[in-house]
This record gives C-alpha cells, sequence and structure tokens, in this order.
C-alpha cells in the first residue's frame, strides 16, 4: 500500500502528464513543487508524444550478422536512399520526433566516427545520421540516436576500460556533430551486465550477492550519463530494459523508462508494462521518470525481405500511442526502411488512417 507521501509524488506527477495529455502547455509552469518532479526537459520531451523508430543497417540487407559472419561495409550501399521520405511520412503521421540506430549490435556505424573503420565512410554511402537530421528538421521533426553497447566487429569489446572509452569517445561524435540530439536510446546492456548475457532476466539475481549480476560498472554507466548530459544537457537517455521487464529500471541514471513491446508473451502469459512514473530505487530516493513505449509494424525491427505478413492495423497503431499517453509515455513506432534506403509506401495508408483515428476519434471522408 502506498502512504501518503508516495501517493502525493504519484498524484502530482500524474496531474503533469494529464495536462499534458489534454495539451495544456502551460503544465511546465504549474507542477505542483512536491518531489520527485519532471524535469523541463522531461516535459518537453512527453509533449513530443510520437516519433518514429529507424532500424537501419547491415541487417536490412543480410542475415549474416546473425550467424556470426561479417557484413562487409562496401556491401552497404542502398540504391536510392531518401531520408526525406521518411521524414514526410513521419510528419503527415503525426510524428514530432525520430531515432535512427546509428550503431546496432553488428558494430557498423551510420556516420563516418573517425574510431572505427567499420562505418559508412568505407562504403558508397555517405552520412546517413547527418542525412537523417538534415531530413527530418526541416520538417520540424526532433532527432535522436540508438546506440548499442554491443559490437561484435570491435576487437577489445571485452576489454571493458578500452571499451567503454571507445563507447564515450564515440557519443561524444554523435553529440557534438548533429546538432541538438532529444535522445540516447542505449539498448544490449544486458551482454555484461547479466550472468548469462542473454536478455532474459532471472529474478532470483536480486537477493543473490553471489549471481554475478551487473548494474552498468562494466559499461562505466555513470560516466557515460554524465558525459551526455554535459554535451547536451536536455537530452533524455534511456537504458532499454527488454521485451521481458517493460517499463522496469535497470539501473539509474536514467530520464525515461522503456517498454519493448505491448502485449508480449512470456512463459505463457502477458507482461504488462509498469505504468507508475514514480521509481523507488533500493536506496530509498524516488525518482520521476516517464515511459516510451516501443513498437514496430513490421514483422522484425529490420525490414526483411518476405513473400508475406500480417500488417498491422490502423486501428491497433491507434491503440498504441492512447496507451503510451495513459501510461504517462511517448510511443516510438519503429518502421524498416527497405533495402533501397525507403520505407515501403504500404504503410503510409496505415499511418495516416492511424493519424485521423487519434485526431477526430474515426477515419474522416
Amino acid at each position: 500500500m502506498k502512504t501518503r507521501r508516495e501517493f502525493l509524488k504519484t498524484a502530482a506527477a500524474s496531474a503533469a502528464c494529464t495536462a499534458l495529455l489534454n495539451g495544456a502547455r502551460s503544465a511546465k509552469a504549474s507542477l505542483p513543487e512536491v518531489q520527485p518532479m519532471a524535469s523541463r526537459a522531461q516535459l518537453d520531451w512527453l509533449e513530443l508524444g510520437y516519433g518514429l523508430f529507424v532500424h537501419f543497417g547491415p541487417d536490412t540487407f543480410t542475415d549474416l550478422s546473425t550467424l556470426g559472419q561479417k557484413f562487409s561495409a562496401h556491401d552497404f550501399a542502398p540504391k536510392a536512399l531518401d531520408c526525406r521520405q521518411w521524414a514526410a511520412i513521419a510528419r503527415d503521421a503525426g510524428m514530432r520526433y525520430a531515432v535512427l540506430t546509428a550503431k546496432h549490435h553488428t558494430g557498423f556505424c551510420l556516420w563516418p566516427s573517425k574510431h572505427t573503420n567499420y562505418s559508412v565512410k568505407n562504403s558508397p554511402t555517405g552520412d546517413v545520421c547527418g542525412e537523417f537530421v538534415e531530413a527530418f528538421s526541416k520538417v520540424g521533426i526532433h532527432t535522436g540516436f540508438y546506440y548499442s553497447f554491443v559490437d561484435e566487429d570491435c576487437d577489445f569489446w571485452n576489454d571493458d576500460k578500452a571499451y567503454a572509452q571507445y563507447m564515450r569517445a564515440q557519443i561524444t561524435e554523435l553529440l557534438t556533430q548533429y546538432g541538438p540530439v532529444t535522445e540516447v536510446y542505449f539498448d544490449g546492456a544486458e551482454r555484461k551486465d547479466h550472468p548469462n548475457g542473454n536478455w532474459r532476466f532471472d529474478p532470483a539475481w536480486v537477493n543473490n550477492p553471489n549471481s554475478g549480476v551487473q548494474h552498468g560498472e562494466r559499461w562505466e554507466w555513470n560516466q557515460m550519463y554524465d558525459l551526455i548530459h554535459h554535451l547536451q544537457p536536455r537530452c533524455m537517455v534511456l537504458n532499454n530494459s527488454c521485451s521481458d521487464r517493460p517499463g522496469e529500471v535497470k539501473y539509474l541514471p536514467i530520464d525515461v523508462r522503456t517498454a519493448e513491446r505491448l502485449d508480449f508473451v512470456y512463459h505463457e502469459r502477458i507482461i504488462e508494462p509498469v505504468v507508475d512514473p514514480i521509481y523507488h530505487a533500493p536506496n530509498g530516493n524516488s525518482t520521476w521518470l516517464p515511459l516510451e513505449v516501443d513498437e514496430t509494424i513490421t514483422p522484425d525491427w529490420f525490414w526483411k525481405s518476405s513473400d508475406y505478413y500480417l500488417h498491422t492495423s490502423a486501428e491497433a497503431i491507434a491503440s498504441w500511442r492512447k496507451r503510451a499517453r495513459e501510461a504517462y509515455g511517448n510511443l516510438l513506432l519503429n518502421i524498416g526502411p527497405d533495402s533501397r534506403g525507403q520505407i515501403p509506401e504500404y504503410h503510409r495508408a496505415f499511418l495516416l488512417k492511424a493519424e485521423q483515428i487519434v485526431r477526430h476519434g474515426s477515419v474522416q471522408s
């Protein structure tokens, strides 16, 4: 049972978020003086409401990376890359921010990083991150980056100190070369955090001091978080909690929680996301953390050539948006561009219909 103090904390956060959901931009000024409070940057991020998640990289072109075979940088060559087309679809769908997989688990970088040769600088393609930011900024959409802790190309990945320095160097590039960054979304921490290196979390680890579970120490997580806020104080930092623990917090510090997939079935039960924005840390402190719901309308996060699949309905997309707002959060909807470098046009009708449902409650003739 919540104490009166805890109830007041939740009520304060709830009141601020409710104002946001009702479109009251004055919420930032009227937030009650009750701790823990949402920061101005968190509330501004919440106002964005709906974003585009863009998974694009070597996995778009081949499954070799999942089979332990390296994808050559020279083979990263989309024939008709068009970030302006991505941005136009996002704008028309009502999205207000977008997040690109700057580096996924393969280690391939979509910007010409000075710290690795495994990037677009050794491919026929130009700076994808740069084109992405330029195209979305022109239509008034905020931009952010996904960055994987995992790097299947890095030969010193198991040297924790060296690799942590490498990550900070790359994050510094992303946060100093592409203007304001609305969020950095980290993924894959379980590869070093969990004793089994697997994304599945074992609750038995919590009360077992000998479990070997880590809390970001091997990534030098606190230093990473401090660096990001030094370079861009308003940038939201996320650390994906994985599909089996939606809305939970791996460890602090973060600015936003994640809920990867709604209605995820795990061990024969639906995993419900944690929606309470007040996180009570083991040390007794409380932190206000909004939620980002991550969903995809493609069968996988990356585009895959397929003979057939059942497309997510417009009604489902609209429902995800509503549920995210009810959980004091944003929806980040993934759409993987195809091997040409474009979002398949058949997605457009579903996205536009979903926007009409959200705006008007039904499709307008």
